[in-house]
């Protein structure tokens, strides 16, 4: 008895895999009948859209369109899309019945660099070199100025900009100065000025030495002081000294 329950359940398996061979075999055997793309991206989904995508894989002669599955090469589609400036990972290439689907990740832009000379060009979280796109978002920091685009090839750390980069950074992380600034301008000093969406009373912020500590002060100052201000009165805040804002009035 034990050695027929052994059997059958031997064969149920074998039957089992044939079966999913033989469903593996004609899957291959059907022609695709579309493509679906997911592009995820933290913001600035419109940097690279599923059109844009689609072209891309056009203009790489890649065809799908009344192709068997078995013809359509998933790793030819993820190395002419991993070439793209724009797209950050290709997560993943695979079929759902005969559907190709296609999902892809994109850089998170942080910086948008627009100097007074020189190349625009586009930093990531990440500090990734991007060439510039107009497509990039209202909602990225834009960076100009007295701004080197020298240097691209090497790392952010060893630039010019790096503290551009370090700046605009603890500006996203906190959502209440990701809310109030959205432009980072370089003086011929090389000093940092944060430029308010309003563009009222921009700050005088030098370099990133001690930068969360000036800020600390400079959220207190916006929270507990501006309130009861005028700030027409002022044309600008000074915050590069540690524990010291200057606010200078505006010329009568």
């Amino acid at each position: 008895m034990k050695i027929f329950k052994i059997t059958v359940y031997f064969l149920l398996i074998l039957g089992i895999l044939a079966l999913l061979m033989w469903a593996g075999i004609k899957a291959k055997k059907q022609t695709c009948t579309g493509i679906s793309i997911v592009v995820r991206a933290a913001k600035n989904s419109e940097l690279l859209t599923k059109s844009d995508i689609l072209n891309i894989l056009k203009q790489n002669n890649f065809e799908w369109e009344g192709k068997m599955i078995e013809e359509i090469k998933r790793p030819s589609i993820k190395k002419i899309l991993a070439q793209e400036n724009y797209i950050k990972s290709v997560d993943n290439v695979y079929f759902l019945g005969s559907k190709l689907q296609i999902e892809v990740s994109l850089h998170d832009i942080l910086l948008k660099v627009v100097p007074n000379h020189g190349e625009k060009f586009l930093l990531d979280v990440n500090g990734t070199y991007l060439p510039y796109s107009p497509k990039v978002g209202s909602d990225v920091i834009v960076a100009t100025g007295f701004i080197s685009n020298k240097n691209k090839t090497i790392p952010i750390e060893n630039t010019e900009f790096y503290e551009l980069f370090q700046m605009a950074s603890l500006i996203k992380k906190d959502p209440f100065y990701e809310n109030l600034f959205n432009k980072l301008y370089v003086n011929d000093k090389q000093e940092i000025i944060l430029f308010p969406k309003d563009e009222k009373l921009p700050v005088l912020f030098g370099t990133v030495q001690d930068a969360e500590s000036k800020l600390k002060t400079l959220k207190y100052m916006y929270k507990e002081v501006l309130p009861y201000m005028n700030e027409n009165k002022y044309a600008q805040l000074d915050v590069r000294f540690k524990n010291r804002i200057v606010a200078t009035k505006t010329k009568s």
